[in-house]
């Protein structure tokens, strides 16, 4: 089954690395014109807000060009890969920007990382030059000397990067193609070596544009940062939108409840954009609530299923949030779908539809389409999508059909052209001869109200094959046991998607993307069932 946009008289169709797309006519192309336009239209607007200072649109260009300057001085040329490991803040910004001023590309390396996995994304990208913040110099270094890079080709960030402003020359930059890959994001890579997807001019600017005309962003708007801005949410779903309206960008440290409930309402934020989990935690604190925290509008989200009880509590507590679940891949530049809010009652557990320049279908193993409403892997066609991964033609040939790109989670699609994402592939559990879709069992055992976040996964089991597993974190004050995960799941699914090894948790494991870590949930479930 295959839905197209539901925008199309706002789009026109151009040619792009995967054929005739429907793109914004109107769009600013690049990132760097991006910034560009932001100095001539909110020059004295501040850009970001940062431990480091704040800096005005107009000020950030002048360190963007003076890092610019000083990437050259290090005999950095076009298609030379920069790689950096900083926190969050002003220096990593710049960093972004002026790589792609320079016509490099930038190679993110996550601070929870360790030096051995920066060795290897070192290597891989061919790094000219590597930048950190002083706390990861020596892991950098290391990583370094692994990676068979020269020594005096490491600098810790100090004053190397933000230290100098020189004017900005809009009019005498050549801005970079629209196609033109400014970096890469290395994927998870929990089951082999990561692949790093290449960030691309198009896919960013249409993904930004695609939030500000969805979420209505202005220039009044204001966003906290707390996903790392070598991702693709930090810059690609707030710096970028904020740049094109005239917002402003704050960053955040760390995610101390108590603490960024008080940093929402001290900032003025209007625009949140977190991982599913961080609402609970947020009801948590009775200062989360309006009239308090009136000028919070927008709460976006995505990644995993939000339980219906913090969906009820978020509409009691905060009336004026607009909620969005948006749905997409780091080769998707985020969205590729997004529900509104006040889709959310009609559509429960659907991840809504897709982005007005994005089209998805739904195939069978043969790439056959299938009809509304049965299960299959999801596939996504449009301006948004990455080129491919860098450095791996084999892994990017192997993603694509004919410009589709295959998501590699398995989705049923109803026959509104809503979006359900039932689980990924890899993670699909062969229960016997029956398939159990583990994010369609999540969203199941959310919506009972005992229970705040839920993660399913299947063990090896001698007859079966498979069996369901699930860790479980009952919502605050209130209690949950197996018996009643078991009795809830065989009330509203087949005997053979009731969980036979239930565990009652305090907290579920998070990658460095927010993402539940499911490796280490299945490997300590399987230690503790081998003995």
């Amino acid at each position: 089954m295959l839905i197209a946009a539901t925008e199309p008289g706002r789009l026109v169709a151009e040619p792009s690395p995967h054929g005739l797309v429907r793109c914004y006519p109107d769009r600013v192309r690049t990132i760097v014109e991006a910034l560009d336009r932001a100095v001539r239209l909110f020059p004295d607007v501040v850009a970001l807000e940062t431990p480091e200072g704040d800096v005005t649109y107009a000020e950030l260009a002048e360190l963007v060009e003076g890092a610019t300057e000083r990437l050259a001085e290090e005999g950095l040329v076009t298609g030379d890969r920069l790689a950096v490991c900083m926190r969050n803040g002003l220096d990593i910004v710049v960093a972004i920007w002026a790589a792609a001023r320079s016509g490099l590309v930038f190679v993110g390396l996550s601070t929870k990382l360790a030096p051995t996995q920066w060795a290897y994304m070192l290597a891989h990208s061919g790094a000219s030059l590597a930048l950190g913040h002083p706390e990861y110099g020596d892991g950098l270094r290391a990583a370094a000397a692994d990676a068979g890079m020269a020594p005096d080709r490491v600098r810790e960030v100090g004053d190397h990067l933000t230290g100098r402003r020189r004017p900005w020359r809009g009019d005498a930059i050549a801005f970079p193609d629209e196609d033109a890959t400014y970096g890469v994001i290395y994927t998870s890579g929990t089951t082999g070596r990561p692949k790093a997807s290449r960030l691309v001019h198009r896919g960013t600017m249409h993904s930004a544009i695609a939030y500000v005309r969805t979420l209505a962003l202005t220039a009044g708007d204001r966003t906290a940062i707390v996903f790392p801005l070598y991702y693709v949410t930090g810059h690609v779903a707030q710096v970028t939108p904020m740049m094109l309206v005239g917002g402003t960008s704050v960053t955040v440290a760390d995610v101390v409840p108590r603490e960024f409930v008080r940093l929402i309402g001290q900032r003025r934020i209007t625009y949140l954009m977190v991982v599913p989990s961080i609402w609970p935690l947020l009801l948590r604190d009775p200062g989360f609530t309006w009239p308090e925290l009136a000028h919070v509008e927008i709460g976006a989200f995505g990644g995993s299923p939000v339980p219906i009880s913090a969906i009820a509590a978020l509409r009691r507590r905060m009336p004026q949030l607009r909620l969005y679940d948006a749905y997409g891949l780091t080769e998707t530049h985020s969205p590729a779908t997004i529900l509104l809010d006040s889709e959310f009652r009609r559509k429960p557990g659907s991840v809504g539809r897709p982005l007005p320049c994005a089209d998805v279908r739904v195939v069978d193993n043969d790439g056959h389409d299938v009809a509304p409403g049965e299960a299959g892997e999801l596939w996504i066609r449009g301006p948004m999508v990455t080129t491919g991964y860098y450095g791996d033609e084999a892994a990017t040939a192997a993603a694509f059909t004919d410009g589709w790109l295959h998501s590699g989670d398995y989705a049923r699609v109803d026959d509104e052209g809503y979006v359900f994402i039932l689980d990924r592939k890899k993670d699909m559990i062969m229960r016997g001869g029956n398939k159990v879709y583990s994010v369609e069992l999540e969203y199941l055992l959310v919506s009972h109200p005992d229970i705040a976040e839920a993660a399913v996964f299947g063990v090896p089991d001698r007859l079966a094959f498979e069996s369901v597993a699930t860790y479980v974190v009952p919502a605050t004050g209130r209690s949950v046991d197996a018996s009643t995960v078991q009795h809830w799941v065989a009330r509203h699914m087949a005997e053979f998607a009731v969980p036979r090894h239930v565990r009652i948790v305090d907290v579920i494991p998070r990658n460095r993307t927010g993402k539940i870590d499911k490796l280490a949930l299945r490997e300590t479930m399987e230690l503790e069932l081998r003995r």
